[in-house]
């Protein structure tokens, strides 16, 4: 996905007001912080993580509260090579939403971010 794709798919989101506008500029702003990481100006498979980032954020905003995904595919994503780059987005993420995420809505972001940084491993820019 690009960035234009991302921008239509947060506007008829935000036309049909399943998110809100502070999401979606969270979510931009996630997604412009992994294209600069990955140093690319598209990333694959990302899809479900930025469609599931500006609805958990608006989730969260209107005090709605969701169970976490199974304990067993958590134990996976734990052991994944790529759970400290997903655990900091998602840090960068509260620290711009200005409050921490709840446990549910973090292993569901860590669920799909380590699926990205997988699909996206050679595109990663070296430091």
């Amino acid at each position: 996905m690009d960035i234009q794709s991302l921008e239509e798919r947060l506007s008829i989101l935000l036309d049909s007001g399943v998110i809100t506008e502070k999401s979606a500029s969270i979510c931009l702003d996630a997604f412009k912080q992994l294209l600069r990481l990955f140093g690319a100006e598209k990333i694959e498979g990302s899809e479900m993580l930025f469609t599931h980032l500006p609805t958990a954020i608006s989730r969260i905003e209107r005090g709605e509260e969701i169970d976490g995904p199974m304990p067993e595919l958590m134990e996976e994503v734990r052991q994944s090579e790529w759970f400290d780059e997903a655990m900091q987005e998602i840090r960068y993420i509260e620290t711009i939403h200005g409050k921490p995420l709840p446990p549910e809505e973090i292993d569901y972001l860590l669920l799909h971010y380590t699926t990205v940084f997988s699909q996206n491993q050679n595109r990663r820019v070296t430091e």
